[in-house]
């Protein structure tokens, strides 16, 4: 697997637990723990991939192949 797609794996489950976590601390109605958990999840996610990059751990290229 390339690193960006472990990164990605990585962002998107610290993203997803933090977010969920944070959605159901806030509480509220289902709508808003959902969109709670949305926002946060993404937050989190592009701040993992944002570190990352900028640690130079991993060189994010995007190309027309995916690759």
């Amino acid at each position: 697997m390339s690193e960006s797609k472990t990164l990605a794996i990585i962002a998107g489950g610290v993203g997803g637990a933090v977010g969920s976590f944070v959605g159901v601390a806030i509480g509220g109605t289902t709508l808003t723990v959902t969109l709670t958990t949305l926002v946060v999840a993404i937050l989190v996610g592009a701040a993992v991939i944002a570190s990352a990059v900028i640690a130079g751990d991993v060189e994010f290229f995007a190309s027309a192949d995916g690759e």
